[in-house]
Formats: structure tokens, C-alpha cells, sequence
């Protein structure tokens, strides 16, 4: 059972995310990885939620365009 001491929100994307599946305190794997280099998470959804980190895989749109650069 997840509690509200076990998850913190991105200042970034706004996702809740577990506290413990990343270096930086306000901000996800996947915000904190292309953001700042940081490592993500292995993303493996189911209902709508990665079971490892706990983000709901919507990125801003900063993060987005990001991502989008990184595919060219």
C-alpha cells in the first residue's frame, strides 16, 4: 500500500512519483533524466502507472520537446 510519506510530486510534470525512485526530491526519473542527465526509471506500466516509479507517463511540454530532440 502506498502512502502520502511514500510519494512526492514533480515540480515539472506534476506527476506523483515514489520519493525513493530518484536522486532529486522534487522531480521524477523520467523529468530528473532529461533535465539533468539523471538515470531513469525502466518503465513498465499497468493501469495507468509505472509499478517501479510510480509516474503516470505525461511529460510537460518542455520534457516533450526534449525528447522529441533527442529522436532526431
Amino acid at each position: 500500500m502506498v502512502t502520502d510519506s511514500d510519494l512526492n510530486t514533480c515540480d515539472e510534470c506534476e506527476s506523483e512519483y515514489y520519493a525513493k525512485a530518484t536522486r532529486m526530491k522534487h522531480m521524477c526519473p523520467d523529468c530528473a533524466h532529461y533535465l539533468y542527465g539523471h538515470d531513469n526509471c525502466k518503465h513498465q506500466f499497468e493501469k495507468g502507472r509505472c509499478i517501479h516509479c510510480y509516474w503516470n507517463g505525461i511529460s510537460s511540454g518542455y520534457v516533450q520537446s526534449l525528447k522529441g530532440n533527442k529522436r532526431k
